[in-house]
């Protein structure tokens, strides 16, 4: 018999009820752990997918307020500005309004470059030739079954009235998985169909940088060009200004991340009582141990071990248990067009598997230490 063996029959043989319930919390708090990380970093996956040489340029009030189109010149006059688009967001409903998803109205040639969009089906030269066409991102098009040639109704709200589009691509982007579930039409054609006033206003600039490590100087030049004019520009990174928007949701992140901080704390509570009940039980078994030549250093290898095993195992099962789960849970999401990015991912699963099983043997150690401690006498003559 091997301390390793003697260690799993401690753990799982020889109380198998309160294995089974240590084991089932432990899987519990694990699935809940993981379920929790999975949200917060699909929360955070847009601005994650943010491209390191694109800066946005919007207006200083608010993103709620508008720029004038004429601004695009200067800004490509910028040192070490190469491109420049613009877009504007776009409300309207499809169908129903729980059918929601983002819809650009975008500077076609422009965007295509700045954004790096990519044709999986029908054509670039198609899209660009019809002011009432549109491309979708490849999820997106799964979701409702769009095909190229469809017609794409939209009812107006910001913009009253039916717009009807021809979907003349879909496509996706290699550096922007936020652009799969993403809609871009032509701006002109918007630009037709609104009030006077707002017929040469944009809502943002992207713009893209011949060296990532200028942008803080291209930022602070941008801005300094409209400083002290009626429409005043913010600009920052593309990754600062999606950030903006998740910011927008920092209480519910931080109290999701306190939640996760506390499931790992009832998991080391679960695991430490199990194990302190079952070492106290065996304190004479213990005692036996040490008087036939076992070391204190011994006995506290059996506890650590007992107690990685239980996590271990508790942590396997929920990781296992989760992907099914997360899998459902994003598709349902995902019909709705909210936090697209819930999914299983590996690594999250094998951080949680290793969190199980050191939190495991982390709780052991305070009863492991006390069980190797121990005076043999006190421990034979002790009855429980």
């Amino acid at each position: 018999m091997t301390l390793t063996g003697l260690a799993l029959r401690n753990a799982f043989l020889r109380n198998k009820t309160r294995a089974f319930l240590t084991v089932l919390g432990t899987m519990v708090a694990a699935l809940a752990f993981v379920f929790l990380r999975t949200v917060i970093s699909a929360w955070y996956a847009s601005s994650d997918a943010s491209a390191a040489d694109r800066v946005v340029t919007r207006n200083a009030v608010s993103i709620t307020q508008t720029l004038p189109l004429s601004y695009r010149e200067r800004i490509l006059q910028v040192p070490g500005v190469t491109k420049v688009t613009y877009s504007n967001w776009f409300g309207g409903i499809y169908k129903d309004p729980k059918n929601f998803f983002a819809r650009f109205a975008v500077d076609a040639p422009t965007a295509l470059e700045v954004f790096n969009i990519r044709f999986l089906e029908g054509t670039k030269e198609d899209f660009l030739s019809d002011r009432n066409a549109c491309i979708v991102g490849k999820k997106l098009a799964d979701r409702y079954g769009f095909k190229v040639g469809d017609t794409l109704p939209l009812q107006g709200d910001s913009y009253p009235g039916e717009w009807r589009f021809r979907i003349a691509g879909i496509v996706d982007s290699p550096d922007d998985d936020s652009l799969a579930n993403t809609m871009y039409f032509h701006w002109k054609r918007w630009s037709e169909g609104v009030r006077e006033g707002l017929k040469d206003m944009v809502g943002v600039y992207t713009i893209t940088v011949a060296d990532a490590r200028r942008s803080p100087e291209v930022v602070r030049q941008i801005d300094g060009l409209f400083a002290n004019s009626e429409y005043e520009t913010h600009t920052e990174t593309e990754k600062s200004f999606r950030l903006s928007f998740v910011q927008g949701s920092s209480a519910i992140l931080a109290a999701l991340e306190a939640v996760s901080g506390v499931i790992l704390a009832i998991m080391a509570l679960i695991l430490a009582n199990t194990l302190a009940m079952g070492l106290r039980e065996r304190t004479p078994e213990l005692g036996a141990m040490r008087a036939i030549g076992f070391l204190p250093r011994h006995v506290r290898a059996i506890s650590v071990t007992e107690g990685a095993m239980l996590g271990g195992l508790g942590g396997l099962l929920g990781v296992t248990l989760s992907q099914p789960i997360l899998t459902g849970f994003g598709k349902a999401l995902s019909s709705l067009g909210f936090l697209t990015g819930i999914t299983f991912k590996p690594g999250t699963a094998l951080l949680t598997l290793v969190l199980a099983a050191v939190i495991g043997a982390l709780a052991s150690v305070l009863p492991a230490w006390q069980a190797g401690r121990m005076e043999v006498v006190d421990a034979l003559r002790r009855q429980e």
